[in-house]
């Protein structure tokens, strides 16, 4: 009968454990934005060491519009170090994750290339910030300037986020373009992503 007790409260204690696992992953966040006394995003000085997520040129949602002499900017994705090592232990974008997006000019012809396209200058930058208790479909934008130190998100609602949750192959991110973290990603979604693949194959 002692033996049955012990084991009974064994069990309930792991229940209790198991149960407190999941609350802190569904409460999982991160704070590392900063907002001044008007709300303003301080844009962050340490953008240029965040993670890479993965980069694109001339990426756009018309054909017609690509020209190959003059394929448009680099867009380079990556996101703030803390909200990428909860993704890889939650499989989720948590509450203040930060991913910046910038825009840099392509040119040829520089130095010693003679083919293809280099990086030019940046031109401006955005961020994507997560936070479901500041916006009601749970993310927004800021665009950033060059230069500047703190930026106001973009009035709701945008087409911005509209895109992003209609498009956006996970919680409103373009994971489809960024092969670098698809391994890290829910199994379902991956499946979702190989099936995509799969069908602009045939």
């Amino acid at each position: 009968m002692r033996y049955l007790k012990r084991l009974f409260a064994g069990v309930i204690a792991c229940v209790v454990f198991s149960g407190s696992v999941a609350d802190d992953r569904q409460e999982r966040s991160v704070d590392v934005a900063r907002f001044n006394e008007s709300g303003e995003l301080i844009v962050p000085e340490d953008m240029d060491e965040w993670v890479f997520l993965g980069s694109s040129l001339g990426m756009g949602y018309s054909q017609e519009n690509f020209d190959a002499d003059s394929p448009g900017m680099f867009q380079i994705v990556r996101m703030e170090p803390q909200a990428y090592r909860a993704f890889l232990e939650t499989g989720r974008f948590v509450d203040g994750t930060m991913i910046a997006l910038h825009f840099f000019g392509s040119q040829n012809e520089v130095s010693i290339n003679r083919a293809g396209f280099v990086m030019g200058g940046l031109h401006f930058a955005e961020i994507h910030y997560k936070d479901s208790k500041r916006f009601p479909d749970g993310f927004n934008f800021y665009n950033v300037a060059n230069g500047q130190r703190v930026t106001e998100a973009i009035p709701l609602p945008n087409e911005c986020v509209a895109c992003h949750k209609r498009d956006g192959a996970y919680d409103g991110v373009f994971v489809q373009f960024y092969p670098v973290i698809q391994e890290h990603l829910p199994n379902e979604v991956r499946a979702r992503l190989q099936n995509a693949d799969a069908g602009r194959s045939h």
